[in-house]
């Protein structure tokens, strides 16, 4: 117990606040209760310890100090007892001031820190986004090249079964660093969007039709099912569907053969609600927190940029992106976009692009 007692004892911010509170108490206690003046002035400086409890500590350190304060004052207000109850309920007053005061302190101070560290993590993303555009950019103008270079050899010669197989997979590759280009130039761009109104049920049924061939081949069954109204949403028409291709090959990747995947669409209130439900392996919990990170993912091949774009373009539409999982049940991603009109729908140039 004495080893833990000096543990807590031992950061210097903790030493101060402790020598602050005794000198305090010390000298109140000491001071002749008809030195009206001296006896309030000390009575103040108990805020001293909560504030600093609560500032360097967040809501722990500033309730603890203020129940601390509150036990060495207790007496105080056993003693005003004897003074009327006018005095009484002043002293109770003040420990209800200083049970409050600490929690107060410790939750403004809390946010703070929060918002210090989201603007930290902005300023990296904001740098990663920079690097990302910059390399993106140059290997995209390598790949082009390489990738004409690759069919002309195909339709030129006439190749043999080795020779056939290893330029399969150069250009296997070269289209899946291809790929790689397009998702990081995507999550590194800023554009305004593009709103128009779009027909979810249409649309919907036009993205499920150009993922047949990839879900067929997998046999895995692509369903797509929307209310029976006209749904008519004002959103960025390729945004979108490259953030549901995102959540659609996630899925399509999670699932094994004879499994279904469902692509739901309805309307709730002033938002249009679109779901990707798989019945994969699911994410582990301890996941579960880092999967929007950009560069994150647990597939051996990913870039971990895919549900980086998909969060973010859903945030340019002011909506919100949420995820349940179950390991070996599935995983469902619910995408909540408000219905908001414009003046110009066309071209709402009040949402910025990308990431940052």
């Amino acid at each position: 117990m004495w080893m833990r007692l000096v543990r807590f004892l031992r950061p210097r911010k903790v030493r101060l606040i402790l020598i602050s509170l005794l000198l305090v108490c010390l000298l109140h206690y000491l001071v002749p209760r008809q030195e009206h003046f001296y006896n309030e002035l000390f009575r103040r400086l108990y805020y001293f310890p909560i504030f600093l409890g609560g500032f360097w500590y967040g809501l722990r350190g500033g309730l603890g100090m203020g129940l601390l304060v509150v036990l060495l004052y207790l007496p105080q207000v056993f003693m005003a007892w004897g003074e009327g109850q006018a005095m009484f309920y002043s002293r109770l007053m003040e420990v209800c001031l200083f049970t409050l005061a600490g929690p107060v302190v410790g939750l403004l101070s809390d946010r703070e820190k929060r918002q210090r560290i989201r603007n930290q993590e902005l300023e990296t993303l904001a740098a990663l986004g920079e690097a990302a555009a910059s390399v993106a950019h140059e290997m995209k103008n390598i790949v082009i090249p390489i990738r004409g270079f690759l069919r002309r050899i195909r339709e030129a010669e006439a190749l043999d079964g080795k020779a056939s197989e290893y330029l399969d997979i150069a250009e296997r590759e070269s289209a899946r660093l291809e790929n790689m280009t397009k998702d990081m130039l995507a999550f590194a761009r800023q554009a305004p969007l593009q709103r128009e109104e779009v027909h979810m049920r249409s649309f919907l049924e036009e993205l499920r039709v150009s993922l047949q061939i990839p879900f067929k081949e997998k046999r895995v069954r692509l369903i797509c099912a929307c209310e029976p109204r006209e749904m008519s949403v004002p959103i960025d028409r390729e945004r979108i569907r490259h953030a549901l291709v995102n959540l659609l090959q996630n899925a399509l990747h999670a699932s094994t053969e004879g499994k279904e995947v469902r692509l739901t669409a309805a309307m709730d209130g002033d938002s249009v609600k679109i779901a990707v439900e798989d019945q994969g392996k699911g994410i582990p919990r301890e996941d579960l927190d880092r999967i929007f990170l950009p560069f994150f993912s647990t597939k051996p091949k990913g870039t971990g940029l895919g549900l980086a774009i998909t969060q973010a373009i859903v945030r340019e539409h002011g909506g919100d992106i949420s995820v349940e999982s179950a390991v070996e049940r599935g995983t469902r991603v619910l995408l909540d976009l408000p219905i908001t009109r414009s003046q110009s729908p066309v071209n709402d140039s009040e949402h910025v692009g990308g990431k940052l």
